[in-house]
């Protein structure tokens, strides 16, 4: 079995903030929360949610003879900048480059040292791109616990974290420390949601999610979704904001997650000028690019005309 200590030192040489490990097996009671979630709807058009129900559940699914989990998890924090605090606002975690290409890369790079270190190592990276329950494994590993707004808080890193997963075929020792659930009776995220889209503790209805409807959600959006957008053209932070614990962070020391300068520079009037050569050139390489040019600049019109 291979010590969780080099699996830390290989992840810390890399530049990731927090790792842990645990095993590799199905995860049931979870199944059983994801069937309840989508049986509900919750999922809205999402409806790659609904494939691959297995896979996401049991990780030797996805890598024969996987054996363990690695979890890590990257600060994205910027602070606060204009850019995410004044209408149009464009969520904190977009206004990098793509976290999909960063973030992989690294994990690359793990499972190159690991087999230098170890000898023989198969395994996959994961970055929120696969059916993989990313949270559940963090969870698991010791990287914190799942707050009322279903997002990941760790202690020291709140909740601006990516998480990314490499899944290998060799045992390593598990992290074997449970951080327990440390929300308490706090329900600042559930309040502030001004959609009321965490219908309880830990359940997120996509239907009513500001991340949702201004990225996700294919179809048009009727006018109460426009009017429910509370000055989001892309994304949406508000539960994260007001959560206590992301009061005291400190920002990003991974430079490829670093703002981008470009869209630091952005202010309303210089979004709803924009062309759609210009929206290519600044967020091409950013999550901000899924949503499409027609797409972001309806949200955005939307916004500043009202």
């Amino acid at each position: 079995m291979i010590p969780l200590d080099i699996i830390h030192t290989v992840s810390s040489n890399l530049g990731f903030d927090a790792c842990g490990v645990c095993e590799a097996k199905a995860f049931r009671s979870e199944r059983d929360q994801l069937l309840h979630w989508l049986h509900k709807g919750m999922h809205a058009d999402m409806g790659y949610m609904e494939r691959n129900l297995e896979k996401r559940i049991d990780p030797t699914l996805l890598v024969p003879g996987a054996k363990s989990v690695i979890s890590v998890l990257l600060s994205y924090y910027p602070g606060n900048p204009t850019i995410a605090t004044q209408p149009p606002k464009i969520s904190r975690y977009a206004l990098c480059t793509d976290y999909h290409t960063v973030i992989k890369q690294m994990l690359w790079q793990m499972l190159e040292l690991l087999r230098k270190e170890c000898g023989p190592v198969n395994g996959r990276a994961f970055v929120d791109s696969a059916p993989v329950l990313e949270r559940a494994w963090a969870q698991n590993a010791g990287l914190g616990w799942i707050g009322k707004n279903g997002l990941l808080i760790h202690p020291k890193l709140g909740t601006y974290t990516f998480i990314g997963e490499l899944i290998v075929d060799i045992e390593i020792e598990p992290s074997n420390s449970t951080v327990t659930n440390r929300c308490g009776t706090c329900t600042r995220c559930m309040d502030a949601c001004p959609t009321g889209a965490i219908v309880k503790p830990g359940v997120v209805d996509a239907r009513r999610c500001i991340s949702y409807l201004t990225i996700e959600k294919k179809t048009p959006l009727a006018e109460q979704e426009r009017q429910s957008l509370n000055g989001w053209c892309f994304g949406c932070d508000i539960c994260q904001e007001v959560c206590p614990w992301n009061g005291k962070l400190e920002t990003t020391k991974c430079q490829g997650l670093q703002p981008k300068a470009e869209i630091l520079g952005l202010n309303a009037q210089s979004i709803l000028n924009l062309s759609n050569e210009d929206f290519h050139n600044i967020f091409g390489e950013t999550p901000i690019s899924r949503a499409g040019y027609e797409h972001f600049m309806l949200n955005c019109k939307s916004i500043t005309n009202r």
